[in-house]
C-alpha cells in the first residue's frame, strides 16, 4: 500500500544542518520531468526498472539500485517497465551537500548500489511512523532520522555494482602498495586519500569495510612487520635505527608497541630467533 508523508514544517526546522521535506513507500512512479531540478532526493527501486537522465548521463535504474539526486540539478526520471514501485524521501539542509561530498564522497547527482536494502527500507518508514505519532520535536526527530540515512550511505552504498572486498581491495591495491614503500615515513591521511582519490573522511570508511580494520591499525601492522624483519636481517643494528626504518619516530613508543603485540621486547625477540 502506497504511504506518504509531508510534515509541516516550520522556521525552525528549517535552521536544522538537515531535515525532511517528505517520505513516500510503493509509489509506482510517473514521468518525472524538472528542468530546474528540486531538493536533495533518495529514490530507491524496490520493483520494476526505470531510467535516471541527470548530468548529461542516463541510468539504468534497478531492484538494489538509489537515485540520489542533489539540490537544483536537472533530471528526468522515467518507468521503463510495466510498473515501477520506488519508496523516496526528500530533504534538505544547510549541512548535507557538505555531509555528502566530504565525508560519504559523493560529489554529484546519479545512480549508486545498495548492499543492505532493508537498511533504508527501515528508515523510510522510522520517518513514516513520525506521521502518527505523539512524540515532540517532530521536526528534530525527523532530522536525527535524516543523519542516520546519510551515515548509512556511506556504509552500505557503492558507485560500482560490486561493492564486494574483492573490488574494493582492487581499488585500494595502489595505497597498499605505497604504505610498503614509504612506510618508514609519516604516513598522513590527506596523502593516502590523495593516492585513492577519495576523500579522507571516505577512504577511512571504504578501508574499514574492506579490511575490517582501521587504516591506522593496519599501518601499524606493516610497521610491526617491517621492524621484526629488520631485528633478524640486521642482528647488530640498534633498536633506535630499526625503529626509525620502519616508521616509529620514537623509539620508547615503538618498544611499548612491540612488547604489546609479541609479548617480547624487540631485544628478546631477536635474541629467541638468532
Amino acid at each position: 500500500m502506497t504511504k506518504r508523508y509531508i510534515p509541516i514544517m516550520t522556521e525552525s526546522d528549517k535552521e536544522l544542518p538537515f531535515y525532511l521535506v517528505q517520505a513516500g513507500q510503493a509509489w509506482n512512479q510517473e514521468h518525472v520531468v524538472r528542468p530546474n531540478g528540486y531538493l536533495y532526493q533518495w529514490i530507491q527501486c524496490v520493483e520494476g526498472e526505470g531510467e535516471l537522465q541527470v548530468e548529461g548521463k542516463t541510468h539504468r535504474v534497478k531492484e538494489g539500485m538509489v537515485m540520489l539526486l542533489f539540490k537544483g540539478v536537472a533530471h528526468e526520471y522515467y518507468a521503463i517497465s510495466p510498473t515501477w514501485i520506488v519508496d523516496w524521501i526528500v530533504f534538505d539542509g544547510h549541512q548535507v551537500e557538505s555531509f555528502l561530498k566530504n565525508a560519504a564522497g559523493i560529489a554529484a547527482s546519479g545512480v549508486l548500489y545498495v548492499s543492505k536494502p532493508d537498511i533504508f527500507t527501515a528508515i523510510n518508514q522510522s520517518l513514516l511512523d513520525i506521521e502518527h505519532s505523539d512524540i515532540p520535536l517532530r521536526g528534530v526527530q525527523s532530522s536525527s532520522i535524516i543523519y542516520t540515512l546519510l551515515t548509512s550511505m556511506m556504509q552500505y552504498t557503492s558507485k560500482q555494482p560490486n561493492n564486494s572486498a574483492t573490488y574494493l581491495n582492487s581499488r585500494l591495491k595502489p595505497l597498499f602498495q605505497y604504505i610498503e614503500q614509504n612506510i618508514a615515513e609519516p604516513l598522513t591521511l590527506d596523502n593516502m586519500a590523495a593516492i585513492t582519490d577519495y576523500t579522507p573522511q571516505h577512504l577511512c570508511t571504504v578501508f574499514k569495510k574492506s579490511t575490517g580494520i582501521r587504516i591506522f591499525q593496519y599501518i601499524n601492522s606493516v610497521r610491526m612487520k617491517r621492524s621484526k624483519e629488520l631485528l633478524l636481517q640486521h642482528p647488530h643494528m640498534q633498536v633506535k635505527e630499526i625503529a626509525a626504518l620502519a616508521g616509529f619516530e620514537d623509539v620508547n613508543y615503538f618498544c611499548t608497541v612491540f612488547k604489546k603485540h609479541e609479548q617480547l621486547s624487540p631485544s628478546q625477540y631477536r635474541q629467541m630467533h638468532q
